[in-house]
């Protein structure tokens, strides 16, 4: 199923927190109406009855990195 995936960096050198935009993820299923592979047919009744309307949870995960973040390094850090 479709689903965002949501990605937060960690800057071990500042401890400061950045959380990059959203990234729409998208699955090749033909049942899931946010599917590049929906069939424009499929609507109506029949669609609301078989197909996927919402989108599952996010996708979440921390990576840490051992820099400075980068507004830090635009402030003149190394």
């Amino acid at each position: 199923m479709c689903r965002l995936r949501q990605v937060r960096t960690i800057y071990k050198k500042c401890n400061h927190a950045v959380t990059a935009p959203d990234e729409d993820i998208r699955c090749d299923r033909t049942n899931c109406i946010f599917s590049p592979n929906h069939p424009p047919t499929c609507t109506g009744e029949a669609c609301r009855k078989s197909c996927w309307h919402y989108r599952v949870a996010p996708q979440q995960y921390t990576e840490e990195k051992d820099l400075f973040c980068p507004y830090c390094v635009a402030a003149g850090y190394r």
